[in-house]
C-alpha cells in the first residue's frame, strides 16, 4: 500500500490560465473535495505551482475531476524557472475516471505545472476538486489482512402509513488493514506518518497489492491512536490501521 501525505507543494502560490470567479484555483489545495476549481469557459487548463523554493516531488494525484477520457494532453511538469518551452520534468499522466495518480522519478524544482487540454469535454470547462503534488511512502503489504465495508449515510425513515423513505446521502468505503509482522523501521515509518497527518487531514492511498481490486482512495484515519504489540520475536511488531473514505 502506498500513502501520499507528504504534500510538498501545499504552500505554493497558484496561477491558472483561466478560473471562474466562484471556483478559484486555490480550491485544489483545500482538503474538501467539494471545494472545486473550474476554468471559465475553457477546456484548457494550465496551473502553475510556485513553491517559493525548490521542493522535491515524485507523484501527483487528482480527485473529483471532470476530465474526459478523450483528453489529448494531461501532464505534470517541473522546472527551475516559470518557463515551459522545455521543462526539466515533462510527464504524461494516464487518465482515469476516478482518482488519477501518476508517479515519476523524484525531482526538486521551484515550479511545478499541471497542463490539461481537453477540447472534447462536453461540459465546456475543466473542473478539479483536489490536486496533490508531493511524495510517496510505501508501507508494508496488507494482503490478505484486509477488510472493507461500504456503509450508507442515508437516513432511513417510515411515514405514518408505514412507507419507507430516505434522505439519500453518500456511500463510502471503510477499510481495515492489519500488519501481523512488521519491523521496528516499518513501525517508525507508520508513527511518522500518523504524527504528520493526525486523524482529520485527508490523504491519498494506492493499493498496489496485485490480489486486491481496490486502487485509489482519498481517506482519513478512522481511529484515535496507533497501537503496536511486540511479538515473541522482539524484532517484530503487530499493528493495524482503519481508514475512512472522504467524499
Amino acid at each position: 500500500m502506498i500513502i501520499k501525505y507528504d504534500e510538498t507543494c501545499s504552500g505554493a502560490t497558484l496561477t491558472a490560465n483561466s478560473e471562474s470567479i466562484n471556483y478559484l484555483v486555490t480550491n485544489i489545495l483545500d482538503s474538501r473535495l467539494t471545494k472545486k476549481f473550474r476554468t471559465s469557459a475553457s477546456t484548457t487548463a494550465t496551473i502553475v505551482f510556485d513553491c517559493g523554493a525548490a521542493v522535491a516531488a515524485e507523484t501527483i494525484a487528482i480527485a473529483n475531476h471532470n476530465i474526459s477520457s478523450g483528453v489529448t494532453t494531461l501532464k505534470i511538469q517541473g522546472n527551475a524557472t516559470d518557463s515551459w518551452g522545455a521543462p526539466s520534468v515533462d510527464e504524461t499522466i494516464t487518465w482515469a475516471s476516478g482518482i488519477i495518480t501518476h508517479d515519476f522519478t523524484q525531482a526538486t524544482y521551484r515550479y511545478w505545472r499541471v497542463q490539461i487540454i481537453d477540447a472534447g469535454n462536453s461540459d465546456g470547462y475543466i473542473e478539479l476538486g483536489r490536486v496533490y503534488i508531493g511524495n510517496n511512502e510505501t508501507v508494508p503489504d496488507i494482503a490478505p489482512n484486509f477488510s472493507a465495508t461500504r456503509p450508507s449515510a442515508t437516513v432511513k425513515s417510515k411515514s405514518g402509513g408505514g412507507q419507507t423513505y430516505g434522505d439519500i446521502r453518500h456511500k463510502k468505503w471503510n477499510i481495515s488493514v492489519q500488519w501481523p509482522k512488521i519491523t521496528h523501521a516499518q513501525k517508525a515509518t507508520l508513527v511518522t506518518f500518523f504524527d504528520a497527518i493526525d486523524i482529520s487531514n485527508p490523504f491519498f492511498i494506492v493499493f498496489d497489492e496485485t490480489d486486491l481490486d481496490f486502487t485509489n482512495l482519498y481517506v482519513t484515519i478512522d481511529q484515535n491512536s496507533l497501537n503496536f504489540q511486540l511479538l515473541i520475536d522482539p524484532d517484530y511488531y503487530r499493528g493495524a490501521l482503519s481508514i475512512e473514505e472522504e467524499k
